[in-house]
């Protein structure tokens, strides 16, 4: 380069061949490769922060499986508290008292006791419910469908929990287009009433859960309050339903009437009412107004607010900004810090 010459006139555009200057950079060995693998690992820790805290694995029940273990399991998880309260003395009496459901078998002509295969059960105790609440039913334009058998109708994710509900429960009290049209059914169309049906020597404690496991999925699938029934159709009809929200839990109340007639006029009382949510209803073996709540705006989400809404959300930033612009190591190491200090354990290092 002459002296004579400016050292702008080397920065032009397209300078000849004999003034352009080339520079070379020596970079120390081992610099870049570091900074590259100090980028990776953070990136790879995140990553599996991420998959931790929010591709967690989901927890799946199935309502046929669900005993007292698994059931408990599933109530503490979304919060849950169950109140058992007592039935009052039934201000009329039903005139006309029903039998209780015989199971097993039938006299025949001749007196001889007759085994009945399990879908003879089913379509008796069926006919039994339906002979029973024969009038509202009309009225109201029910129907009972037994759907022990097909698809898993009662199967449903619940929002905002890794947690799904898988299955069916035996029969369902819902609007008779559902049985004019069955492919409505998997609509629930003026689903009003779940009936979980268990011979007297199967009924257990665990069964109670199942009944709150299939209630919860039919709640979480319908628009107005819903109500469970487990029964033996004999001395055990226990009655489910939402009732409010105290605190941080959500309340189920549950209650058990032992005779059959009994049973059958709370039944006919409660199709009867209005299934609006915003309605209070009055049953023969409630004291005052049964409140009735849907359960999705009871549950709290765990991303709702506090730590893991945030976390959720930053991490959504932090992975949104990297499929555009690639890697951010300073915007990864915020998130890093933040996982950190939200577990308990780690808080005081932070």
């Amino acid at each position: 380069m002459k002296a004579t010459k400016l050292l702008k006139r080397y920065f032009d555009a397209n300078p000849p061949v004999e003034e352009q200057i080339h520079v070379l950079v020596v970079v120390p060995e081992g610099a870049v490769a570091s900074e590259i693998s100090e980028t990776a690992q953070m990136i790879k820790k995140v990553d599996e922060m991420h998959a931790q805290i929010v591709q967690t694995k989901r927890e799946q029940y199935v309502h046929s499986k669900v005993g007292s273990s698994d059931g408990k399991k599933l109530l503490q998880a979304l919060n849950i508290q169950v109140d058992a309260v007592d039935a009052v003395p039934f201000a009329t009496r039903n005139s006309t008292p029903v039998q209780a459901f015989r199971w097993a078998s039938v006299s025949d002509e001749r007196g001889q006791e007759i085994t009945l295969t399990e879908e003879q059960q089913r379509q008796r105790y069926r006919s039994y419910v339906e002979d029973n609440i024969g009038d509202v039913l009309a009225e109201k334009k029910l129907c009972v469908l037994g759907v022990e058998k097909g698809g898993n109708i009662l199967s449903v994710a619940v929002p905002g929990y890794d947690i799904d509900l898988v299955g069916r429960t035996d029969i369902l009290v819902l609007s008779d287009i559902a049985k004019k049209h069955p492919l409505h059914l998997q609509f629930l169309p003026g689903v009003r009433l779940l009936i979980e049906v268990k011979k007297t020597k199967d009924l257990k404690s665990g069964c109670v859960y199942q009944a709150l496991s299939e209630l919860i999925a039919l709640d979480l699938l319908t628009k107005d309050p819903m109500m469970a029934l487990l029964t033996d159709l004999n001395g055990h009809w226990q009655f489910f339903w939402v009732s409010e929200r105290t605190g941080s839990s959500t309340i189920i109340q549950t209650l058990i009437i032992t005779t059959p007639g009994e049973a059958f006029q709370v039944i006919r009382t409660l199709l009867a009412q209005s299934p609006s949510s915003d309605e209070d209803i009055h049953l023969p073996c409630y004291e005052g107004p049964v409140k009735r709540r849907k359960l999705a705006k009871m549950l709290p989400s765990i991303t709702e607010g506090g730590a893991c809404g945030d976390i959720h959300a930053s991490l959504q930033r932090m992975y949104d900004i990297a499929s555009m612009l690639g890697p951010d190591i300073d915007m990864a190491r915020d998130v890093a810090r933040q996982i950190t200090r939200s577990i308990p354990s780690f808080s005081m290092y932070t």
